[in-house]
């Protein structure tokens, strides 16, 4: 080998390995600064209904489609992905399934009454599909440890946050508006309250665009780390994630979000259940105890029971849910074959209405099943029965359904049977990305 042969070898090693580096740097960063809302929001004519901005349609570029934007480059340059049928050739079966994909949602698309939403919406679906491609591919047992700890920190800062939310009664403002907060109190139209003992109480938005999300976010969050505690040597380590449990637990709390709440305290059960042996309570007494002490009194203090206890179907919110469910089923049959189109569920709402008063509630319907089968149409909707039931085959072994991947996974679901974030929101749209990826990891 000549030493200039050697020379570009060498050469070109060092930069494999440095965008390698950088790449592991910016994966974390995405996850890192999943919770934030920091974004630049364009209002071109597509996003708009009746007049009225809808932040659902709105082209938004955030902190985070930059990080994924800088991840992709640096990931094409490193694999030299010059050609598309390098891809093709690795992954064939996958190639071929995402390209019939996005064939159904071209017709949707281009048969839809917004083409624009909807174009701009399959560029968003395939910027989240790298993103799990490339989370499955990062996944391993080497950092999943690093990963649990980036999640930690905004389990924390999320929780404090809400706490202080809480205790004020409104936003907090200044520095924490650039990670994502929205000024708001108890009095803002369209904000979510809490009705408790009579008296409305404001439910902890944290940097999220709702209490549900926040939820969601904490719920799949502290299931990862509790599920991989026994990853953590170090007592030290195995105490600050304690802490961390604990205190994200009491800032799921602050959300009020019933499906969460109710799902996180099922998990706790499930754990308890199938994978704590007495050695594990002797090993960490303390910590548990000061666990659920926390937990007890937090219940109590803030008549947390009051938010069950008064659930009735008369309630605005399940009454809205209700039409919104109801009319997705309309809109359903009416768009049978190809759906609504990408990002075209809410035009379509807004014009099955009789009444202009629809529009001060106009979201998509609250589960995510119905919204793929209204926007994708059957065809869509059959591919994503199947990715689902493809990847429950994957984590689903030897029949234990205390695998921390059956776990999220079925998380993933119940949430989503009751929201819609997952699939119209960033920050839920990244989480569930992230989600998948790691389904079909193979870290186990």
């Amino acid at each position: 080998m000549s030493p200039n042969q050697s020379a570009k070898d060498e050469t070109g090693f060092l930069l494999f390995a440095q965008n390698h580096k950088i790449e592991n740097i910016l994966f974390f960063l995405i996850l890192l600064f999943l919770p934030t809302q920091l974004g630049r929001h364009f209002w071109p004519s597509f996003s708009y209904i009746s007049g009225i901005r809808i932040d659902y349609l709105s082209p938004t570029v955030y902190l985070t489609d930059v990080l994924i934007l800088l991840l992709l480059i640096f990931f094409i340059s490193r694999l030299k992905l010059r050609s598309p049928l390098l891809i093709f050739k690795k992954f064939p079966w996958f190639s071929l399934n995402l390209l019939f994909l996005i064939f159904i949602f071209l017709i949707g698309i281009l048969i839809s009454k917004n083409p624009g939403a909807g174009f701009y919406g399959l560029l968003k679906f395939l910027e989240f599909v790298f993103l799990g491609i490339y989370t499955a591919r990062f996944v391993t047992k080497i950092n999943f440890k690093k990963i649990l700890l980036v999640f930690s920190i905004p389990i924390i800062f999320e929780s404090l946050l809400s706490f202080t939310q809480y205790l004020r009664q409104s936003s907090i403002g200044g520095i924490f508006y650039f990670f994502g907060e929205r000024t708001f109190n108890g009095q803002t139209p369209g904000i979510a309250n809490a009705s408790l003992d009579g008296e409305l109480i404001l439910r902890a938005y944290g940097t999220f665009s709702h209490p549900n999300v926040l939820g969601g976010y904490l719920v799949l969050a502290m299931t990862l780390i509790l599920f991989n505690l026994k990853i953590i040597k170090n007592k030290l380590e195995k105490f600050f994630y304690f802490i961390c449990l604990a205190v994200g637990t009491l800032g799921l709390f602050l959300t009020f979000s019933r499906i969460a709440l109710l799902l996180w305290l099922s998990i706790l059960v499930i754990f308890i259940v199938f994978r704590i042996g007495g050695n594990f309570f002797k090993k960490n007494a303390f910590p548990i105890f000061i666990f659920i002490v926390l937990i007890i009194f937090f219940i109590f203090y803030t008549s947390l029971l009051l938010r069950f206890s008064i659930l009735s179907f008369s309630d605005e919110s399940f009454s809205q849910r209700s039409e919104l469910f109801r009319s997705s089923l309309a809109i359903i049959k009416k768009h049978l074959l190809f759906g609504t189109g990408l990002n075209n569920f809410l035009l379509e709402f807004s014009l099955s209405q009789k009444t202009d008063k629809i529009i001060f509630y106009l979201q998509p319907v609250h589960n995510i099943f119905l919204l793929a089968a209204a926007q994708a149409g059957i065809l869509g909707f059959i591919y994503f029965i199947y990715f689902l039931s493809k990847t429950f085959q994957r984590i689903f072994k030897k029949g234990n359904l205390a695998n921390y991947k059956v776990i999220v996974f079925l998380s993933v679901l119940i949430l989503g049977s009751f929201d819609h974030y997952f699939l119209t929101i960033q920050q839920g749209q990244l989480l569930l990305s992230f989600i998948f990826g790691l389904m079909w990891s193979k870290n186990d």
